[in-house]
């Protein structure tokens, strides 16, 4: 949520337009690997994200007239991508989690895939570690 923070604090600054992003990952991309019972799961997943989601936009709505909300659902890096290239965005602003290297090496980093591959700018939030057990630290507001 530090990388939303950020955005806001852009998207007053300049007036510009906000469009909230959410990616759903399917985890498999074959019906016969799924065990029985987890499509229902998936679906029941995709509803309360999208719920969720619209919720946000809603909530900024009264803050931030020029805010809208995407829910797609595939790769991350591919939908990111391919939504900022077809809205012709000016800039990305994602977050950036604290995995440990190995995670890193056998899954690369989103985020450096963004960054590599659209023509805008990208600015990558780092969000507080809790994965590897350390705690979160506060988080000054952005200025």
């Amino acid at each position: 949520m530090i990388a939303l923070r950020y955005a806001l604090t852009l998207v007053k600054q300049f007036d510009a337009n906000l469009t909230l992003l959410h990616v759903l990952e399917e985890p498999y991309t074959s019906d016969t690997e799924l065990e029985p019972g987890a499509e229902e799961l998936l679906v029941l997943k995709k509803n309360n994200e999208e719920r969720e989601l619209a919720l946000w936009e809603e909530e900024l709505r009264s803050e931030y007239l020029n805010c809208r909300s995407c829910f797609r659902v595939g790769s991350p890096f591919r939908q990111i991508v391919h939504e900022a290239e077809s809205i012709k965005a000016n800039l990305i602003v994602i977050s950036s989690h604290s995995y440990g290297w190995l995670e890193r090496i056998l899954h690369g980093s989103g985020a450096d895939m963004i960054l590599h591959s659209t023509l805008c700018p990208v600015l990558v939030v780092k969000e507080p570690c809790t994965a590897q057990g350390l705690e979160p630290q506060e988080t000054p507001e952005p200025r």
